[in-house]
């Protein structure tokens, strides 16, 4: 089937991914919403893209559908390990003196697969380890229902678990059980204080608690910079006044107006 994507469908398609998802994509990446489109279209006995394009405005399944094809997830264990040195030698152990008889909450805000939250879960339980009544509660969110599905099932293998296998074999062995083949799970304990739930950045997070250490990591880089102020200004009153955010290695907050300052490369607080 030689199916074309035309200049006016590709706008159309790029609009409403904004409207859905938030996400900014340039029109020179024709061919990425090409190639994560055509598969799903002609499993749908669909002749073209303008076809597809109307199936997903009338239909709120298949949109959901979409969202998930054209979102772009990637993620492994124990990535930039300097963040998770600074969360457990610096920020654990002194939010830990300051916040006894409390509930550490944590959000992952973009999941993805889920690698993030289960790599603070781990840190966590090696942390409630040495201090027995430390208490902990990570939530995870991402915008596909699939990846959420993926989090839930928490199972890992090949290049997302490789690095932290190698960086802390110690906590890998511990914290990291076989699962089925060569796919691994962490263990019950880290399990049961892991939640996973859908969830758009550009709407505000309806949860109880107030968090106190959120990650965006690898997220902002997909809006511009409005868009990047509208998430961030929905995530700062989830977060205790003394709570940290961790940002990604390639993302700043120096361009944008927010309500947070730098207090360590890719970490910032509240002002």
């Amino acid at each position: 089937m030689n199916m074309v994507l035309g200049e006016e469908c590709l706008t159309d398609f790029i609009e409403l991914i904004h409207e859905l998802t938030g996400i900014s994509i340039k029109k020179n990446r024709n061919s990425l919403i090409e190639g994560r489109l055509r598969k799903r279209i002609v499993n749908l006995n669909l002749t073209s893209y303008e076809g597809y394009f109307e199936l997903v405005q009338s239909d709120k399944a298949e949109q959901l559908k979409f969202v998930d094809l054209v979102t772009t997830n990637e993620t492994y264990f124990y990535r930039t390990p300097r963040i998770w040195e600074y969360i457990e030698k610096k920020f654990l152990p002194q939010w830990f003196i300051n916040n006894p008889n409390t509930v550490f909450t944590a959000w992952s805000a973009a999941s993805s697969s889920g690698e993030e939250a289960h790599t603070l879960g781990i840190i966590c339980e090696a942390f409630k380890e040495k201090n027995p009544t430390f208490q902990y509660e990570i939530i995870g969110t991402d915008i596909s229902n699939e990846m959420v599905d993926l989090c839930q099932r928490g199972e890992y293998s090949g290049r997302s678990i490789d690095s932290f296998k190698k960086n802390r074999p110690e906590l890998f062995e511990k914290f990291m059980k076989k699962s089925s083949g060569e796919s691994y799970k962490v263990t019950s304990p880290i399990k049961s204080r892991l939640k996973f739930l859908q969830h758009n950045l550009f709407h505000t997070f309806k949860h109880s608690h107030e968090f106190h250490l959120v990650l965006t990591r690898n997220v902002l880089i997909y809006f511009t910079s409005l868009d990047q102020e509208r998430v961030i200004s929905l995530i700062g009153p989830k977060m205790a006044d003394t709570g940290v955010m961790i940002i990604g290695e390639s993302e700043s907050l120096t361009h944008i107006n927010t309500s947070f300052e730098s207090i360590e490369p890719l970490i910032y607080k509240k002002k």
